[in-house]
């Protein structure tokens, strides 16, 4: 087990099920964000906002990409995502800009799209090499049961930021849409979707169902079964997200506490995903747990049948204090 300086905005690599190993780049206090997802696996959203902000020194970002990608050589894409909406840092592009003078490695921004109607956050995704937003829903009551957004968030207008987006990016656009049980995976609902789908011309249409530890315990996946046939709906450009299929076979090195806990600060994990994100052995990724978990640093609990871990909020350290303590605008 080995330990190393603390990144304060830089997680994983992270095994992603939609772009392959990750190395995420965190510029959101926890948990700020447009929306309060009921599905979302960081947690429920304390305040929401609207109003962009430098949350933190983009030089100071920028600086520990670099070191980053010093340490590791295994990274796919490089994705901004994490603790709450990318969009909302103002410094977004310039830093998307200096991580590109960087490295070749693809950049990523994954958000959850309300903000595209703003001129200039839509100039700040440009230089990125995917940009992959979301869409749950298309009528304003189910938009609001699934993403409880800000008040003065307004679906219409979100359709029309992603079909002005799409009219202008030359990168690849990725639309993800998050199906829930019993509240958008209803024939009505996925018909309007499509219609709407169709209008924003999407290079990917990526359906997903809820397969990680959820804010509100009562949601549920939706079956396979039904992903299928709506798959069938939505056409050829359609893909159902599976798992993370890029298994890394593990070497002789040894899992790194102090990465590990950064990435279970940010999202709950199974052993298998810290194993394929640390590229070492179980028997070491299994050490490094006992010894956080010794420490009173994390917890487990189990999630479909699987056991997950996951920071203890009593003991996340002072970073991450600050990002619960920014005062959230409104």
């Amino acid at each position: 087990m080995e330990t190393t300086k603390r990144w304060n905005y830089i997680f994983g690599p992270v095994p992603s099920r939609r772009l392959g190993l990750s190395l995420g780049v965190d510029v959101i206090p926890k948990k700020v964000c447009t929306l309060d997802c009921i599905y979302c696996e960081v947690g429920i959203t304390d305040k929401r906002a609207l109003r962009r902000l430098e949350y933190f020194p983009a030089d100071a970002i920028i600086a520990e990409v670099e070191d980053a990608l010093s340490r590791h050589t295994k990274i796919d894409h490089i994705s901004f995502s994490g603790s709450g909406e990318p969009t909302l840092n103002s410094k977004l592009g310039e830093i998307i800009r200096a991580v590109k003078q960087l490295t070749s490695i693809p950049v990523a921004v994954i958000t959850n799209g309300t903000l595209l109607s703003f001129e200039d956050v839509r100039y700040d995704l440009l230089s990125a090499d995917v940009v992959l937003p979301s869409l749950d829903a298309v009528t304003p009551e189910v938009f609001s049961k699934i993403d409880r957004p800000h008040p003065q968030l307004r679906i219409e207008t979100i359709i029309e930021g992603l079909k002005d987006f799409r009219a202008e990016y030359k990168g690849q656009l990725w639309l993800e849409i998050m199906f829930v049980k019993g509240l958008n995976d209803g024939k009505e609902e996925v018909q309007k979707l499509n219609e709407v789908v169709i209008q924003i011309r999407p290079d990917r249409i990526q359906l997903n169902t809820v397969t990680r530890p959820p804010s509100e315990h009562s949601v549920e996946p939706v079956s396979q079964s039904r992903l299928k046939e709506i798959q069938a709906t939505f056409g050829k450009r359609c893909e159902i997200i599976g798992t993370f299929d890029k298994h890394i076979a593990a070497n002789n090195k040894t899992s790194n506490s102090t990465e590990i806990l950064a990435l279970l600060e940010r999202r709950a994990m199974t052993l298998e995903g810290l194993m394929n994100s640390q590229n070492a052995t179980m028997s070491s990724i299994i050490e490094s747990i006992r010894a956080l978990k010794d420490a009173g640093l994390i917890e487990s609990f189990t999630h479909q049948n699987v056991e997950h871990f996951r920071a203890k909020e009593s003991a996340l350290p002072e970073v991450a204090g600050k990002r619960k303590r920014v005062r959230q605008p409104q």
